[in-house]
């Protein structure tokens, strides 16, 4: 059975609303995927040609929000698996970063659809920073003095997981700085974050 503090909530129902919210975002986010109103019924081919060309950013910014949520759950699950007990604290930390969880489907939207501000780009990579850092915070609660991990939980996995979730900020960080200079590709950078959590995954394969 799970551990419960203080709270009277199982870990297991804290999971799996993590679980559903993240669902949620994933599926909400091919709303943001808007065909014009004013598109032709039929469409010619090369009205069709320029209404896809004009949701490339749209497109983009999906992609991208898709492979950042994921990156989230799959790293939430992979530190949340080491946490034994809950209390209040940890599950209202928790419930904060769901909030802006649930936002990014909003962000990018605003991203995708005012592609040429870069201020555009700054509110959604400030809204995965804002996970990010939450994410850490959680982590860093649970760690300090093993007050809620798993018997057992090294130094090294402690500090594996740390890097792990550093990876979504330092990339907003480094996002948010090209935006400010004007850049339109900011958000580009969250790409290669899925390489940098396979380079961390290399030293627990064999777990």
């Amino acid at each position: 059975m799970p551990k419960v503090q203080k709270s009277g909530v199982s870990k297991n129902r804290l999971e799996a609303l993590t679980d559903g919210i993240f669902a949620f975002a994933l599926t909400v986010l091919v709303l943001t995927l808007d065909i014009p109103a004013t598109a032709p019924s039929p469409p010619v081919p090369e009205t069709l040609q320029g209404l896809l060309s004009g949701l490339l950013p749209d497109f983009l910014h999906y992609v991208l929000a898709f492979v950042i949520l994921a990156s989230f759950w799959v790293t939430h699950h992979q530190f949340f698996r080491r946490v034994g007990a809950i209390d209040r604290a940890y599950i209202w930390l928790t419930i904060i970063g769901l909030l802006f969880v649930a936002l990014i489907p909003f962000s990018t939207n605003l991203a995708g659809t005012f592609d040429q501000y870069p201020l555009a780009a700054m509110f959604f990579e400030g809204n995965i920073f804002i996970v990010g850092v939450i994410f850490y915070a959680q982590w860093l609660y649970a760690a300090g003095g093993k007050r809620l991990l798993e018997a057992g939980t090294t130094p090294a996995e402690v500090e594996l997981e740390k890097m792990r979730l550093l990876v979504m900020p330092l990339t907003s960080v480094a996002a948010l700085m090209l935006a400010v200079t004007g850049s339109l590709w900011s958000s580009t950078l969250y790409l290669f974050t899925p390489f940098f959590y396979m380079w961390l995954q290399r030293p627990t394969e064999k777990e």
